[in-house]
């Protein structure tokens, strides 16, 4: 009896969050979240609330003045990821959520060098500080089904799904890998994706 006492507890709690959650109040709660983020700067999270806000009810005013929101700022929003992560990057650690440890070469370090269009990925001499050049991607967005979350994603030749960003605290670079992109969309990596940590290199 108690079993079923639990069931029909969670089947209206359930029921409550659902109605809640597609409730005007919440739509325009998460708009007007949407819109503290854009006065704060922050284009790629107030694009993706503005995004969720359509998704909620994309047929009333408030889901189509946030679908025209999101479709704007997204743009400007990969301008400054990309400006964000630009520069000369010297490779530190290696790992993943499982833990790090340094990156050791006795004779080259690792240097990724980020500009508008490209990722160019060098092996640099410690003692004549000669590039070579291992590989370079475009600057290419992932594109999936669920692209509201993975709009900020970058895939690379060989399909995979990495993700870029600047670590506020100690403005290092991080590089995670997130998935592959296939013919149906996306594989996603969720536990022990292969990262990697650089610092910032003054020419």
């Amino acid at each position: 009896m108690k079993k079923y006492i639990l069931i029909l507890i969670l089947l209206v709690f359930c029921q409550s969050w659902s109605q809640e959650w597609k409730s005007p109040e919440y739509q325009k709660k998460m708009f007007d979240e949407a819109k503290e983020h854009l006065k704060n700067l922050e284009y790629s999270s107030a694009a993706g609330v503005f995004q969720f806000v359509n998704e909620l009810n994309p047929n009333n005013d408030l889901g189509k003045i946030a679908k025209i929101k999101s479709d704007s700022l997204k743009p400007i929003a990969r301008i400054k990821l990309i400006e964000s992560i630009n520069g000369k990057w010297k490779l530190k650690e290696t790992g993943s959520n499982w833990g790090f440890e340094n990156y050791k070469d006795s004779l080259n370090d690792r240097i990724l060098i980020i500009n508008k269009n490209k990722f160019l990925f060098y092996d640099q001499n410690k003692i004549t500080k000669e590039l070579k050049l291992i590989k370079q991607e475009g600057i290419k967005f992932s594109k999936s089904m669920h692209e509201s979350i993975y709009s900020y994603e970058f895939v690379f030749s060989d399909n995979q799904i990495w993700w870029f960003g600047i670590n506020k605290n100690n403005g290092t670079l991080r590089q995670m890998n997130t998935g592959e992109e296939t013919q149906l969309g996306r594989t996603e990596i969720v536990c022990g994706n292969a990262e990697l940590i650089y610092i910032k290199v003054e020419d």
